[in-house]
């Protein structure tokens, strides 16, 4: 969703979405949801996605790109994916994890200005066609690659392409096109590890100088490269793992259940408060069952998180026009557009929800399945609100603004644990999000 937007916001392209139920029936109510999957269900497995096109290679010049099947912003919300996997804290055979161990790597920090909100971007050393090192930033919120200019005149990367070709990307401040190259012969520092052809949009972004200690940063590494592994974000260590699909292991971690946005790899759960997990545990099995879970999308690429304003007024904030916004810091988010936008910041803590709890007989959703006894929720964080332009582009259906309720969860909450994205195996698109519980 985000060719040119990075900011709170790092999506490439227009997407629409697989089913997840987010919403939920209260007594005499009914839920309606649109089942969006034209693909064959895997055995065991309740996730549903579209299969992923050759987009990258099929590109008009000038167009965006439309992914996905199209979906109104009235059943986004309803229909944004599906559940996958069971809450639990799980176990897994370790016997063969230095086998499977593809790169471990130094986690770089970029460190942010004095006064910057969140926590520091993550970074990683790379070479390219045997040159380098380079500092590439990791942004699981970006659907391909990003290289500045700069890299792409001094190594000459994609002058002998045959074709010029462009990309539509939504950033924070609005959309602009810019040029998609090839991008060959890349390692991760210190490893064997051979990455495969990816593919890179040529842009500034204001993280390349924001770290004077890592000056430049020459690119960033997004889905199309972090899909393909099973990534181990250990952020307690400062090391970034990659292992074969499916192979990380998973012992002591709990898994969130999670969905993969069509087309564009990008991974949501289900985003609720900690307001529904107060009281009597019969309190707050009522209580979560009653909280209203909105769709949040993983981007370790920002380094503080967002709601909109349906989001906000879904998790329990108050009205946009109450005082407490005018009194409220405001923070200046940068993308990497460079077009700034001013949002007021709260104090919030958030927590997951889990798969959809179905009335048998109606085929209602009723609630929400809590975390399991062990998991804490995440730390309170400063949260950003606003309606971010690139929430509604990124989320429409390329003709109709998206106007339904989203967050971004950023590095602000991520980075306080380590957190693990599972590739699929195969021809598989599944993910699923494993993260420390305390």
């Amino acid at each position: 969703m985000r060719t040119t937007s990075h900011l709170l916001l790092s999506f490439l392209l227009t997407a629409a979405y697989s089913q997840l139920v987010t919403g939920f029936t209260p007594p005499g109510g009914a839920l309606k949801t649109t089942t969006l999957s034209t693909t064959k269900q895997e055995p065991g497995s309740h996730l549903y996605s579209l299969s992923r096109r050759q987009v990258l290679d099929n590109v008009s010049t000038g167009a965006a790109v439309i992914a996905g099947s199209q979906l109104s912003p009235n059943n986004v919300h309803a229909a944004a994916a599906a559940a996958v996997t069971t809450t639990t804290t799980t176990k897994s055979n370790n016997n063969n994890n230095n086998q499977n161990l593809q790169a471990d790597l130094p986690m770089i920090r970029l460190k942010l200005p004095k006064g910057g909100l969140g926590k520091d971007y993550v970074a990683v050393k790379v070479n390219i066609q045997g040159m380098g090192p380079f500092d590439f930033m990791v942004d699981s919120g970006l659907t391909t690659e990003l290289i500045t200019p700069h890299l792409q005149q001094t190594m000459g990367i994609g002058r002998t392409s045959k074709s010029n070709r462009k990309m539509t990307g939504y950033g924070a401040g609005g959309s602009s096109v810019q040029s998609l190259v090839d991008l060959d012969g890349m390692t991760l520092l210190d490893s064997d590890l051979v990455l495969p052809k990816l593919h890179a949009l040529i842009v500034d972004f204001p993280q390349e100088h924001i770290d004077p200690a890592h000056d430049p940063v020459e690119g960033m590494l997004g889905m199309e490269l972090l899909s393909q592994f099973d990534v181990d974000f250990d952020f307690p260590n400062n090391r970034i793992r990659f292992y074969k699909p499916g192979t990380a292991p998973t012992t002591g971690l709990v898994e969130i259940p999670a969905i993969v946005i069509n087309e564009t790899g990008l991974i949501g759960i289900r985003v609720t408060t900690t307001s529904s997990t107060t009281g009597t545990n019969q309190q707050q099995q009522q209580q979560q069952q009653q909280q209203q879970p909105i769709l949040g999308f993983l981007d370790c690429g920002s380094t503080f998180s967002c709601v909109n304003w349906k989001a906000a007024a879904a998790l329990g904030l108050p009205a946009k026009s109450d005082a407490i916004y005018q009194k409220a810091p405001k923070v200046t988010a940068i993308g990497v557009d460079g077009r700034p936008l001013q949002l007021p910041i709260v104090s919030k803590q958030l927590d997951f929800a889990g798969n959809a709890q179905v009335d048998k007989a109606s085929g209602v959703t009723t609630g929400f399945d809590r975390p399991p006894s062990e998991w804490q929720p995440w730390d309170k964080v400063q949260l950003a609100v606003g309606d971010v332009p690139a929430f509604a582009s990124a989320l429409g259906d390329g003709r109709t603004p998206y106007q339904g309720p989203a967050a971004l969860i950023g590095l602000d909450i991520l980075g306080q644990r380590r957190f693990l994205l599972q590739a699929g195996t195969g021809n598989s698109r599944r993910r699923r999000v494993f993260v420390s519980p305390q």
